[in-house]
């Protein structure tokens, strides 16, 4: 049995992209890092940026002590499901997907260690070509409570998320996806809207983002995302994102009660206060 001051443990990572490239890089030199993705051109340009050691088929990559999914989370259970015979008893399964109840829910399903995994990190865009090393340095790497590791396979998992900077936080894969609708999710629905209720108003006025300056850029910087990862976040999320867009029209009716009022200003202050308190 391998401990865990070896030197080296191996990772087989599936999907190359900005979080699975950068968990790659992040981990040059202290893992051995396999990986895999369904594009063969993405396979070369992380083995030549040094993001993994070696390309493994999934039957081989399997048998690595950590095998982390990486792909666009509503893919992600049906990889499981495709896959559940092949996993090793003794392999620990984890992702990076950005909810965690339909990717837990499928992997209690695989005779396997198992543990949820997001990393709350990212960049406007995505892909091997804008891999980072330091992508996680610093950063919250949720772990979910819903797992079946023994004490050795969840100090491995633990040396997996220190050993790339971050810090592990373990919470239910209920609190994540109801935490993550609100502090992410309705975030993008909310960035996206605008902007799309912008674009039908072009057509009553030419060149309106003529005249937009930085603070209509930094609202609406998060709907330029990958619109795959994007629709798989909300998918896979979709009873509280929902509810929360429903409470949020509450309020954007709230505020124009307020503005009719008089009392913007007062709330203004009250939300400048809290939020200068936070960042």
């Amino acid at each position: 049995m391998k401990q865990l001051e070896d030197s080296f443990f191996s990772i087989f990572i599936i999907g190359l992209g900005l979080i699975g490239g950068s968990l790659g890089l992040s981990l040059k030199g202290k893992w051995l890092r396999y990986g895999y993705d369904i594009d063969r051109d993405v396979v070369r340009e992380a083995l030549e940026v040094g993001a993994i050691d070696k390309s493994l088929s999934i039957e081989e990559g399997l048998k690595s002590d950590i095998v982390v999914i990486s792909i666009p989370v509503q893919f992600i259970p049906y990889f499981i499901r495709e896959n559940r015979d092949k996993f090793y008893k003794d392999s620990i399964l984890m992702d990076t997907g950005s909810t965690k109840r339909v990717v837990v829910d499928e992997m209690r399903k695989v005779d396997s260690f198992f543990i949820g995994g997001h990393p709350i990190a990212g960049k406007e865009k995505g892909g091997i070509k804008n891999i980072d090393s330091h992508l996680f340095d610093g950063k919250i790497f949720v772990l979910t409570e819903e797992n079946n590791l023994t004490e050795e396979k969840k100090r491995i998992v633990l040396k997996l998320v220190r050993d790339i900077g971050s810090f592990p936080v373990f919470i239910s894969a209920d609190d994540h996806d109801y935490i993550l609708g609100l502090t992410s999710h309705l975030p993008y629905v909310v960035s996206l809207s605008l902007f799309y209720y912008l674009m039908k108003k072009e057509k009553d006025k030419d060149n309106i983002f003529k005249f937009a300056g930085s603070g209509l850029r930094d609202t609406t910087r998060i709907s330029s995302g990958d619109p795959v990862m994007s629709y798989g976040m909300i998918k896979t999320n979709l009873d509280h994102v929902k509810r929360f867009i429903s409470e949020y029209i509450d309020t954007l009716k709230e505020v124009i009660d307020v503005i009719e009022k008089g009392k913007f200003k007062e709330l203004a202050e009250k939300v400048k206060e809290r939020r200068d308190r936070i960042w």
